[in-house]
């Protein structure tokens, strides 16, 4: 995380640097940098859908709920990485929607899990 953070620092000022001279240039730097920081985090990512992935095999019809949580947590990060480049580019109202598309995309694709919560609640009562 330190690396992280050191880059994101140094990122910012040298966009700042860059914006005083060539401001179109500047958003395409940063935006290059934010896929670079994205790429590093997918790292870290794949480390822990393995550690999952170990865990699941371990229990027994884990497997669609696994795989389900880990299509929620990307669709979260990714709609939230896109909808904060549209804002930083000056549509705040695109970014918007980016981020409530993904928000009913997890809502969706949650849905039957919920669904199955609620049958195994009704088995109870």
């Amino acid at each position: 995380m330190i690396k992280i953070g050191l880059l994101a620092i140094i990122a910012v000022a040298i966009t700042m640097f860059i914006k005083q001279t060539k401001p179109e240039y500047a958003y395409i730097f940063s935006l290059c940098v934010g896929v670079f920081l994205f790429m590093l985090c997918m790292d870290s990512f794949m480390n822990i859908a393995d550690m999952i992935r170990l865990v699941s095999s371990q229990i027994e019809n884990a497997d669609a709920y696994i795989y389900t949580l880990l299509r929620i947590v990307g669709i979260s990060y990714i709609s939230e990485f896109c909808g904060e480049i549209c804002k930083d580019a000056g549509y705040a109202s695109i970014g918007k929607g980016v981020e409530t598309a993904g928000k009913f995309s997890v809502l969706l694709i949650g849905m039957p899990i919920f669904l199955n919560l609620v049958d195994v609640i009704k088995e109870f009562y």
